[in-house]
């Protein structure tokens, strides 16, 4: 380490050689240096504590295809060093709290590396021995690469929940019940019948009510009118609701209304797709105000968001903002 990067240590070198000091005093001092040292450090890589922010990843954005088309623009995000997952699954010991655990699996902005990214989404949420695959992202191929990359087994896989009809949330459906899930899929009543037809000959497929419980902690926000209709997931825990969203068609404030007034809980954390690629500055902004007034705790944006838009729920929530991509993790106590 040189002393350009840490101006302190010249300082500090200065004392132990030119002052006149005893054996204790230049241990003392050493002992005060390296402290300083290291605190300098973790202030250098970003460290932090997860009490405070259950993750903190920035994600650098890429162009994709889709029938959601977002503005990208051409300066990168701040992409601070991920935080890689264990090889192997932990298993929770005795007297430790449980962890809810959302593993973002298929985005189009990158977090870990060797992660494939593309204009789609997927998330995949687990809680004790349940879990839930939310969307499916809009290739298969790529959906089962990743899930490989975050060791998940598809034929593990007990619950698929799909936000809504577009093919970058819905299309890698097949592959997964191919690759031997045999999951319980939970659409829209407003799907079409040849879509049901055809996943009803092969897995059990259920129309989402609102406020069904998927798993433990886990429901859906059940059928939100919109241009399409969407549903999102929605996650209890004790510091408040987690809301998913796939895409936040129908807007993303007014799904974040609903999912406090149908579960009487305050939103500590608002994550997933908010469609806000073709807002305007402004719009974004009283968005944002609306979203705080509520008493939103965390976001975290990404897919159809939109560049700008993140960048503005970056600077208004500050710590509170959570920068996620493919391959991302949030863990919270339950």
């Amino acid at each position: 380490m040189s002393s350009e990067h840490w101006p302190g240590i010249d300082f500090f070198i200065l004392m132990l050689t030119r002052c006149r000091v005893s054996t204790l005093s230049i241990i003392k001092l050493t002992v005060i240096g390296l402290s300083i040292l290291s605190g300098l450090s973790a202030c250098q890589t970003g460290s932090f504590s997860s009490s405070a922010n259950p993750l903190s990843k920035a994600a650098e954005p890429l162009q994709q295809e889709d029938s959601d088309p977002v503005a990208v623009s051409e300066t990168p995000l701040l992409t601070p060093t991920p935080q890689e997952m264990s090889e192997s699954t932990p298993q929770p010991t005795e007297g430790k709290a449980e962890m809810i655990t959302i593993t973002i699996v298929f985005d189009n902005y990158p977090y870990k590396e060797r992660m494939q990214t593309a204009w789609r989404f997927s998330a995949f949420v687990t809680y004790k021995d349940q879990n839930v695959l939310f969307d499916t992202g809009g290739s298969g191929l790529t959906l089962l690469e990743n899930m490989s990359e975050m060791n998940i087994n598809p034929a593990e896989v007990q619950n698929v929940v799909l936000s809504h009809k577009h093919n970058d949330h819905t299309a890698g459906l097949q592959a997964l019940l191919s690759a031997g899930a045999d999951p319980k899929i939970y659409l829209l009543p407003s799907f079409s019948s040849s879509f049901k037809k055809q996943f009803s000959q092969q897995a059990e497929v259920i129309e989402v009510v609102p406020g069904l419980l998927i798993a433990e902690r886990i429901s859906t926000l059940g059928e939100i009118q919109g241009s399409p209709p969407e549903q999102a997931l929605v996650i209890d825990t004790p510091r408040g609701l987690v809301v998913i969203t796939g895409c936040a068609h129908p807007g993303v404030v007014k799904i974040v209304l609903a999912a406090k007034r149908q579960f009487k809980e305050e939103i500590y954390l608002e994550m997933g797709g908010f469609h806000l690629g073709s807002s305007s500055s402004y719009q974004v902004k009283q968005i944002i105000k609306e979203i705080q007034r509520i008493g939103v705790v965390h976001v975290a944006p990404c897919h159809c968001t939109g560049d700008q838009a993140i960048s503005q729920f970056r600077e208004a929530f500050g710590e509170n903002f959570i920068s996620v991509g493919a391959g991302a993790v949030i863990e919270i106590e339950s």
